[in-house]
């Protein structure tokens, strides 16, 4: 019984935070809500550890900005090699660099947070006309922050608290 009860009040404040933020972030202009809800999920697979809330989330923000200049240089090799090699030489390329700098700086990036954050905005930057991708920049890493400490951290943190509360009274 004591299982179900961490569970459900685990549960519940997911149910209700993540849901929450989703639907406020659009009053607030933001449309990329639900990016917050994959960056809290990635927090959670991250053993919701508190002290690796900083390193993943510059793994995120920095996975936002080199899907711009990645997404920037396939636009610049495509007429040159096409576009299916321009984006094959150009992802293998920022790939090979993400890893070995997330690797040597561990203790500064999550490199899952970082490859997660590339490949999130590289899925929403080719709907966005030029003048409106550092908008949407913005946006994602807005995101990417109420995911991680919003949604992630306080549930987290508000879990473990009631519990230890629930124990100790």
């Amino acid at each position: 019984m004591q299982k179900f009860k961490v569970i459900g009040l685990l549960a519940v404040l997911i149910a209700v935070i993540a849901p929450l933020w989703a639907a406020l972030s659009d009053k607030f202009g933001l449309t990329t809500g639900a990016v917050a809800l994959i960056c809290a999920g990635l927090y959670v697979a991250n053993g919701m550890v508190l002290k690796n809330g900083l390193k993943i989330t510059l793994g995120f923000l920095v996975g936002n900005m080199w899907a711009y200049f990645a997404f920037q240089g396939i636009g610049m090799f495509a007429e040159p090699l096409g576009d299916y090699m321009a984006m094959f030489l150009v992802l293998a390329c920022f790939a090979l660099v993400a890893v070995f700098i997330a690797c040597y700086l561990d203790k500064i990036f999550d490199l899952s947070a970082w490859l997660a954050g590339w490949a999130i905005t590289l899925t929403l930057l080719p709907g966005v006309a030029e003048d409106g991708q550092l908008t949407l920049l913005l946006h994602v890493g807005i995101a990417m922050v109420a995911g991680v400490w919003l949604i992630g951290v306080l549930i987290t943190s508000t879990h473990k608290f009631l519990i230890t509360r629930k124990k100790a009274g």
